[in-house]
């Protein structure tokens, strides 16, 4: 489906509707006076790439570090309020970054789980660690949050297919202690997903890849709309940049909203948008899982 393009026409400080789509907004502007003219309790899953404030982009620029701290927690104040009683919210960011997010962040939510994005096709060019991971905070407006743990499985490591049924050991964590005649099977669609996810970042030659400098790739919003949002399900993406997190929406059956300041990314955005792919959700999870799979082939093979 082909959305309807409007004015690019930029207007400092507030936002405007700039692509409209039947499934779908894209709004160009300020991301907090957006999120403050919302309905309350209207939307089940929001993922932001917010600024980290690495002043290596005129959007990434804040004076100190309390003012990006401040500015912060006011979209978030907003997104929790716009979160349904059920819903979440994955936040990225570099470890340093979200390590002074994260306490404050907790007044409006109950709980958060700390997620690693773990890559290694970056570069390093710099004379310090190289960066392989970011960070991703998965907060919580309830305790009572369930993953669609099916939907996000992931491939077993070879050496735990090379006894594909046994019985659990009695010194096994999983027995605690008991006799027990369980005999393990590995999941037909693989094994439960863990709290490091890989998955490469976007490079040059991906269909999906665009200009924007900290565009995420596809692959890894799949995973998280899938794990916490069911079909016709609203996703919002504040910090929306080239359109990641909307164009998986689209792919997965989900309604989306979205919001940049640049309206550039958004060009880029809506070009993604209207050629999305069309697959069932089934199938882009068995697209996934076998790339996945070809990786951990190259991996141990290497």
């Amino acid at each position: 489906m082909v959305g309807k393009r409007l004015s690019i026409e930029v207007i400092p400080q507030h936002y405007h509707l700039q692509f409209d789509h039947p499934n779908g907004k894209l709004y160009q502007g300020d991301a907090i006076p957006w999120l403050s003219c919302m309905e309350s309790e209207s939307i089940d899953l929001i993922f932001a790439d917010p600024p980290y404030n690495l002043k290596k982009a005129h959007w990434d620029n804040f004076e100190t570090q309390k003012q990006y701290i401040d500015w912060s927690l006011k979209w978030i104040e907003q997104a929790a309020r716009v979160l349904k009683k059920q819903g979440t919210m994955y936040v990225c960011g570099f470890s340093e970054v979200l390590a002074d997010l994260k306490h404050p962040s907790m007044k409006f939510f109950q709980s958060c789980r700390w997620l690693i994005w773990h890559y290694k096709n970056k570069a390093n060019l710099g004379h310090d660690w190289g960066r392989s991971h970011e960070s991703i905070l998965h907060f919580r407006k309830t305790q009572k949050v369930r993953l669609n743990i099916d939907d996000i499985r992931i491939p077993y490591r070879s050496h735990t297919l090379k006894y594909p049924s046994h019985p659990q050991a009695e010194t096994s964590q999983y027995n605690q202690g008991k006799k027990r005649q369980d005999i393990w099977t590995p999941h037909p669609k693989g094994a439960k997903p863990k709290d490091v996810i890989e998955i490469p970042i976007t490079c040059n030659g991906m269909n999906e890849s665009t200009p924007h400098p900290t565009q995420k790739p596809e692959a890894l919003l799949r995973k998280f709309i899938l794990a916490s949002s069911q079909a016709g399900d609203t996703i919002l993406d504040p910090f929306s940049g080239s359109g990641t997190t909307l164009v998986a929406a689209e792919q997965l059956g989900r309604k989306w909203l979205g919001c940049d300041l640049d309206p550039q990314y958004n060009i880029w955005a809506m070009d993604r948008l209207d050629r999305v792919e069309k697959r069932s959700v089934e199938e882009w999870i068995l697209y996934d899982q076998k790339i996945a799979e070809r990786r951990e082939k190259v991996r141990f093979n290497n």
